[in-house]
């Protein structure tokens, strides 16, 4: 978050514009979005974009969300939704993606601390086979290499690799390409690049998946309902009907499985859905579905199978907070994209 960012939202708390507008939007409901929670700050490529808030950070998250919110497990969520319920003023979600070990050792310990019910979606051959997160395996690739510049295998583009800066950068361009492709194409230019970075098969303990004894207690905790992330966490807008109804399906039992009980809900890898991914999640027998959208969710125009979810950042005081959950940051970042345009 910039200065000038930190500054408005400050003012806005002083000067309680946040609490008027919290006031006024006391039925939408934040669904928060995290993906590891760390014993301490992690930063370089395998943090750039801020997906591993330190447990203090997630610490102080917590209590502010206990004090402020009442939060509610996304399954409630889900039967309000379905049957046009109202819940009760300033609830709240919280859910964590992927299924990395921290979740169980460093944020599950938090949230019987407060009492703080969460979904954690799992990625099925991550924590079922062990098999990396592509992006992970990408960040620890640019984080370890020693090349000081590097020609992209797909592209022959050229990029300067020689401060973290450049490597992150690298990074987050290398990583939205990949993105694109199907599974083919995306296996093949994913070997590639790692190949060319010198990449090693050891990843960083940051990355390591919750093993399926560590699934089955979150998911007897009374706590913690365990969602699906896919199989492979791969794009299902990418994939052929029959490979992302496998996806789906698949991931569902298998997880099940793993948790020892059903599995009701859904996030879309990458926060990528179309109206068709999201029939198939429907048919499939889920609940509900998260995707990403950073926005409130609005009674009465929010589909169980697009609910939007929200990011705190490691650094957000409780003004950045409190801004994020009123909305307020949506709106700054609205009028950040209109003013680009």
């Amino acid at each position: 978050m910039g200065a000038l960012a930190r500054s408005v939202y400050r003012a806005a708390h002083l000067l309680r514009i946040t609490t008027l507008v919290r006031g006024c939007r006391a039925a939408h409901v934040p669904v928060l979005m995290y993906h590891g929670v760390c014993a301490g700050r992690v930063g370089g490529v395998l943090n750039c974009e801020g997906k591993h808030v330190a447990a203090e950070d997630f610490d102080r998250h917590l209590r502010f969300l206990k004090k402020h919110h009442r939060v509610i497990p996304l399954g409630e969520y889900a039967l309000a939704l379905r049957d046009g319920k109202p819940l009760p003023d300033h609830a709240a979600v919280l859910t964590l993606d992927d299924g990395y070990e921290n979740n169980h050792s460093v944020a599950f310990p938090l949230l019987k601390k407060h009492g703080v019910p969460a979904t954690v979606f799992v990625t099925a051959d991550f924590v079922e086979r062990g098999e990396p997160l592509w992006v992970d395996r990408l960040a620890a690739a640019f984080e370890g290499t020693s090349l000081g510049t590097w020609a992209d295998p797909s592209s022959g583009t050229v990029y300067p690799l020689a401060s973290p800066a450049d490597k992150a950068g690298c990074y987050l361009i290398v990583k939205a390409n990949l993105k694109k492709l199907g599974p083919a194409d995306h296996a093949r230019a994913l070997g590639d690049i790692l190949r060319s970075l010198g990449a090693g098969r050891d990843l960083p303990g940051l990355f390591a998946p919750l093993s399926p004894a560590q699934v089955r207690e979150m998911a007897a905790s009374g706590i913690v309902e365990i969602g699906s992330h896919c199989c492979r966490h791969l794009r299902l807008t990418t994939l052929g009907a029959d490979e992302a109804r496998h996806e789906v399906v698949a991931s569902r039992e298998r997880i099940a499985t793993l948790a020892g009980r059903a599995v009701e809900s859904f996030s879309y890898p990458n926060g990528d859905l179309s109206p068709a991914v999201m029939s198939l999640v429907e048919s499939a027998g889920y609940s509900c579905a998260v995707a990403e959208g950073l926005r409130l969710n609005i009674p009465g125009r929010t589909s169980r199978f697009a609910v939007s979810r929200l990011a705190l950042k490691g650094e957000d005081d409780d003004a950045a907070i409190a801004a994020t959950l009123a909305g307020l940051r949506e709106l700054g970042l609205r009028a950040a994209g209109l003013a680009r345009r």
